[in-house]
């Protein structure tokens, strides 16, 4: 099966760098309208450009390297989609979009860069068309929480709103109390083998049983 290629922008504003959109091409460039799927995890990890870096003030898009929880996402697609040749991209979202690959520390810097008004909950948001290109929607932000996060539950109510009303069919592994759901990508590689495995598994009793067919 072809390898993917991941591709990004990136924004740096003030010292912090956002990565405002992100996917995995599979196939040429031309079959990159077809969506296969997406994902929307907590915030941007690892992956850098593979030449330059974004200029303050100015956002910079191009291919990026491979981080650990895109090369499980690919694993994920294609499991999902079979032996396949596939083309298309899939997307990934997340919650917001300050680029840092430590849950908590990235949280605690995204609330106090609401707090400082150097961002807003609304800017972390997609369009209700955007959502609608994808045949489906994998939730995986994680089980973070604390008591003094103020700002980051009002963020997820504000997506689970924004999914809702775009009606992109969802799955997930949630967490027992039903709020949060596990993020598809854990750091041991047993663990990754095992969710990967249940991921799959829920995919097909939620989305269809028939394999995925993309849009």
């Amino acid at each position: 099966m072809n390898q993917p290629n991941a591709f990004a922008t990136f924004k740096e504003n003030r010292g912090v760098v956002y990565r405002t959109s992100t996917y995995l091409q599979w196939g040429p460039n031309s079959e990159g309208h077809r969506s296969l799927g997406s994902c929307l995890l907590l915030n941007p990890g690892s992956a850098k450009l593979f030449r330059e870096r974004p200029a303050s003030g100015h956002s910079t898009m191009g291919q990026t390297t491979l981080d650990p929880t895109m090369r499980q996402l690919i694993r994920l697609v294609e499991a999902i989609y079979g032996k396949r040749a596939l083309a298309g991209r899939f997307h990934i979202y997340n919650l917001f979009s300050v680029q840092n690959a430590a849950a908590v520390s990235a949280i605690s810097h995204f609330e106090q860069l609401i707090h400082e008004k150097e961002t807003t909950l609304e800017a972390q948001l997609v369009s209700t068309q955007e959502l609608q290109k994808h045949p489906w929607l994998l939730l995986g932000w994680g089980l973070s929480h604390h008591h003094s996060w103020q700002h980051f539950p009002s963020l997820k109510k504000l997506w689970k709103q924004r999914i809702a009303a775009a009606g992109v069919p969802t799955f997930g592994k949630p967490c027992p109390k039903r709020i949060d759901y596990y993020h598809p990508s854990p750091p041991l590689h047993a663990a990754k083998e095992m969710i990967l495995e249940e991921l799959v598994e829920i995919y097909r009793k939620t989305i269809g049983q028939k394999p995925a067919h993309p849009l």
